[in-house]
């Protein structure tokens, strides 16, 4: 078969995509004239309407999110001819940098025009506030009591002045108000064309198929006594992932905004032994107004994260497009979700995404001053992350093995990443366990039986150069045929002399509330483990083993999109309260080299465990009343949202001296807000 001359500007995702003709992208119907979500990179800001113009003329749909101004990024969709098609090539090479394909694929309406930013300053009963807080996650228990005031003149109001489910294919939910008449519940958005919105405030009465509001909402599911029928508010709206007792997305908000901050959720920190005193507190976060995201289903699903790119960019700018011109002063938004591939140098396309809006929205100009807090990520100890540097004295090929184990229900990739300057004449192989050797290929131009397991060819990326690798499910099932099990092989050779390589496994183990099959793939090191893991299991450095001298590290796994050092990005990290110790799984500093300023590790780690035998922080749960602790850095991140929020500045314990110390924790640990 002929192969595709690609665009140099598409991503290693999306090559995958057409490499396998988008078999394995659950949105994508062939039958219909389904379109692609991307997240690009133009060469300049102002170049999007001359790209939509030749597009359209080739007679290709291209529709645009909104658009941030003085920024090259934006998130747009078209349909899969647009990458298929060699008479759009040209047109991709012409005008984008960069594009990747944000996962899951799902359709939507073509509309010929770049869309405009909508405001959204309706406050409902509430009265505005300096402050916003946006949280992307799953999950908003939007009449969780926590989330509710109430006062004389307004009576009972929910904090969340707005929720975006970016669920696509949801219709507004038909409702009859009070006074009998026929009203609509989430409306569609005209500005970004997919999911619903849902906001605090209701239209006024007396008009047609009016919108009604969260305050509405929630008065219409009062039980007799007055309480609210949580179960059923949640469960006429279609918010699916309130129905279970737990969320991820309840929890994350608890900790950033509800009544009762950490630190009364902790017991007091002369002795960690005595109970929580669950004392509510009057900081700014505590009555802070909140913008929800809600992350699409099927993107929960994949626990990859890269679908991440154009959901965050998009949810993001819905969140500032609550801003009050010249009277929001700070907009915090917490995102606790994040890949584990990627540069780690700071020039992901999401990072450079996230930088461009921080430093368009600087508090200057009647606009707010945004910060992003991330989440380190849990990849300290899931063997993700494979690091050399070649000496003279080494030979110019090293090996390690990919363990995949049986019955994984989900796609597995790998990213292996190098200077391009060190990578000319580099080759990269993968073996399968039964000894099948296989190669960098460039998609091709058909839908011909996908292999089990493939390299693509290298692609550039600014200084470096990039190997995506891939093994299909391992799972045996009817008309499926499964990759093997067991351990692949990846072996690199012809690396100069002091090349540095780096590899990172993208997670595939469920995230919270998702039950799928599917199983965490990582690296082993096998040289070391016959001549070294027997001796390195007997020695023990600062609560951890000895893990020196193996090719698999346990420094530089940060979060794939949280490696760039910016002045209002910030990352946390977390540690154990017992002993001051870094959190086991809490992920490690440095980011590798690049273009960028070289970020050394979180910014500082904040409670994420008791102690190693009671791990987790104490949160709220989908219902009022009931608290459950949630593992990772997912907890420690919305705690330094709120720091953040309440402009506390960071008074560190414990503060680090060493390179190695700093990559771990930062600045050192933060006290619980």
């Amino acid at each position: 078969m002929p192969k595709y001359d690609l665009p140099k500007c598409f991503g290693p995702y999306l090559r995958y995509a057409i490499s396998t003709h988008f078999r394995n992208f659950e949105f994508f119907d062939e039958r219909k004239r389904h379109r692609l979500f991307f997240l690009a990179e133009f060469k300049q800001a102002d170049l999007t309407t001359a790209f939509q113009r030749k597009m359209t003329k080739a007679r290709f749909y291209v529709e645009f999110g909104p658009s941030v101004a003085s920024t090259r990024y934006v998130t747009l969709r078209t349909e899969t001819a647009a990458v298929l098609d060699p008479a759009a090539f040209s047109i991709w090479n012409e005008y984008v940098s960069r594009v990747e394909l944000s996962l899951p694929v799902k359709p939507s309406t073509p509309v010929f025009r770049k869309r405009q930013m909508i405001g959204r300053t309706g406050q409902g009963k509430r009265s505005p506030r300096a402050v916003l807080v946006g949280i992307l996650d799953d999950g908003c228990p939007f009449a969780a009591a926590q989330f509710l005031e109430h006062t004389a003149q307004a009576g009972m109001t929910t904090r969340v002045r707005a929720i975006w489910d970016q669920n696509q294919g949801r219709q507004p939910v038909p409702v009859r108000d009070s006074a009998g008449n026929q009203c609509l519940f989430g409306q569609l958005l005209q500005d970004f064309n997919y999911g619903l919105e849902f906001q605090r405030a209701s239209d006024a009465p007396g008009v047609p198929q009016r919108q009604i509001g969260l305050d509405e909402w929630i008065e219409l599911h009062l039980a007799p006594a007055g309480s609210i029928d949580e179960d059923r508010c949640y469960a006429d709206a279609g918010f699916t992932s309130l129905t279970g007792r737990l969320s991820h997305g309840a929890h994350v908000m608890d900790v950033l905004a509800g009544r009762v901050p950490t630190s009364s959720r902790i017991g007091p920190a002369s002795d960690r032994r005595d109970p929580p005193s669950w004392l509510a507190d009057t900081d700014p976060a505590s009555s802070a107004d909140l913008v929800f995201v809600q992350f699409p289903e099927g993107c929960i699903q994949d626990a990859t994260g890269v679908w991440l790119k154009a959901y965050v960019l998009d949810g993001i700018q819905y969140i500032l497009s609550h801003a009050e011109p010249n009277k929001t002063e700070r907009v915090i938004v917490n995102l606790s979700y994040g890949p584990t591939t990627g540069p780690h140098d700071g020039t992901s396309e999401l990072e450079a995404a996230l930088t461009a809006l921080v430093t368009e929205f600087n508090g200057t100009n009647g606009k707010p001053q945004l910060d992003i807090v991330l989440a380190a990520g849990n990849a300290y100890l899931s063997e993700g992350h494979v690091g050399f540097v070649r000496d003279n004295a080494q030979p110019d090929h090293i090996e390690w093995s990919w363990r995949l184990p049986p019955d994984n229900s989900v796609l597995c990739f790998s990213e292996l990443w190098m200077k391009t300057a060190d990578a000319g004449d580099v080759d990269v192989t993968l073996t399968s366990p039964s000894g099948v050797v296989y190669a960098p290929t460039a998609p091709l131009s058909s839908s011909s039986p996908v292999p089990p397991a493939g390299i693509d060819i290298p692609l550039v990326w600014g200084d470096d150069t990039m190997w995506r690798l891939q093994v299909e499910p391992t799972v045996v099932a009817p008309n499926i045929v499964a990759a093997e099990h067991g351990d692949w092989t990846i072996k690199v050779s012809g690396i100069p002399a002091s090349a540095e390589l780096h590899a990172y496994v993208a997670r595939s183990d469920p995230n919270m509330g998702v039950v799928s099959g599917a199983k965490l793939s990582y690296f082993v090191d096998p040289t070391w483990e016959r001549t070294r893991s027997a001796e390195a299991g007997c020695i023990r450095r600062e609560g951890e083993f000895d893990k020196s001298g193996s090719l698999v590290r346990r420094d530089g796994t940060l979060n794939g999109i949280a490696t760039a050092e910016d002045t209002n990005v910030h990352v946390a990290g977390g540690y154990i309260l017992s002993n001051g110790r870094k959190s086991p799984y809490s992920s490690a500093g440095p980011a590798r080299g690049g273009p960028r300023p070289l970020r050394r590790g979180p910014d500082f780690v904040l409670p994420g465990d008791d102690s190693y035998a009671l791990s987790g922080v104490r949160a709220g749960v989908n219902r009022s009343g009931s608290v459950f602790r949630l593992t990772g850095t997912s907890a420690a991140a919305p705690q330094f949202a709120r720091e953040v929020t309440d402009a506390i500045p960071p008074h560190p314990t414990r503060v680090p001296n060493s390179p190695t110390e700093i990559a771990k924790r930062g600045g050192g640990n933060l006290d619980a807000p």
